[in-house]
């Protein structure tokens, strides 16, 4: 079952009411967020609101209705799906406009979806995904959650056509994160990721996995990791998400990373991230 919102009430089954000059459509002028919920336990809800407020002041865009109102859309949204784990999709657009670049004079508009969330069995994550390295040719602003997500598709689909689950991506000779989740990498005891400045998304997972890492004792160095050493000499990696959790990666390209395994402090952090 999946739940339906938009503009200023939940939809009736079959109705799609959203204008064709929505700028969601037009320009991709707009923001999104993905909160998973276990039951009625969220995960990271309110990180999840205050970086959406964060990403539509930095795009200049007020939001339809304060984060209180917003918080519990979400939540009745969640309510009427009859499911263990629930993923709601909600995204906030400047609004139905006639086809001009400059802002126009509308109201932002809310749209929302809650249907049963994706799950992966402990056989899968134990076994890994396979990713691929590829340039990063997103815009310099990734810190801000947009819908414009053209070169991510591009990049998650040249991973799938390469029989790899993710694409991470390089900028300069550095790895700053991949098509849909933020990387790890670990090497000698020390856990590595990319800062949280403009050109990575700071996940909500990843900051709950960062806090994760230091409560078991691990030094963890947000700095970026160089292709080379991501490709070569890391011992352990994976990658982040809402809907994943943690991933391990099994194979990076060509190379075949350590499996993972009880006593791998991926497989500690990934523990100790559940008990947050």
């Amino acid at each position: 079952m999946t739940v339906y919102y938009y503009k200023d009430r939940f939809l009736k089954g079959g109705e799609t009411p959203v204008p064709v000059e929505d700028r969601a459509f037009n320009y991709g002028d707009g923001i999104y967020e993905v909160v998973r919920f276990h039951r009625d336990r969220s995960f990271g809800l309110q990180e999840h609101l205050e970086r959406l407020r964060d990403s539509a002041e930095a795009i200049r865009m007020a939001l339809p209705f304060p984060l209180e109102e917003i918080e519990s859309i979400v939540r009745s949204a969640v309510s009427q799906v009859e499911d263990e784990v629930v993923d709601v999709y909600f995204q906030i657009s400047r609004g139905e406009a006639l086809r001009v670049h400059p802002f126009p004079q509308t109201d932002p508009v809310l749209s929302l979806y809650a249907r049963p969330g994706r799950i992966y069995t402990e056989d899968f994550r134990e076994a890994g995904v396979a990713v691929i390295t590829l340039p990063d040719e997103r815009w310099s602003n990734c810190y801000i959650k947009s819908l414009n997500l053209l070169p991510n598709v591009l990049a998650k689909q040249a991973a799938v056509e390469a029989g790899a689950y993710e694409a991470v991506l390089i900028r300069d000779g550095w790895v700053t994160e991949a098509s849909a989740s933020n990387v790890f990498g670990y090497h000698d005891g020390v856990f590595f990721t990319h800062p949280a400045n403009r050109h990575i998304l700071n996940g909500i997972t990843r900051r709950f996995l960062l806090r994760a890492i230091q409560k078991l004792g691990f030094t963890v160095q947000e700095e970026p990791m160089s292709e080379e050493f991501f490709q070569n000499e890391v011992e352990s990696a994976f990658i982040t998400s809402t809907t994943m959790e943690l991933m391990p990666i099994s194979k990076i390209n060509q190379r075949e990373l350590h499996p993972l395994g009880p006593e791998s402090p991926v497989w500690q952090i990934l523990q100790a991230f559940r008990t947050l």
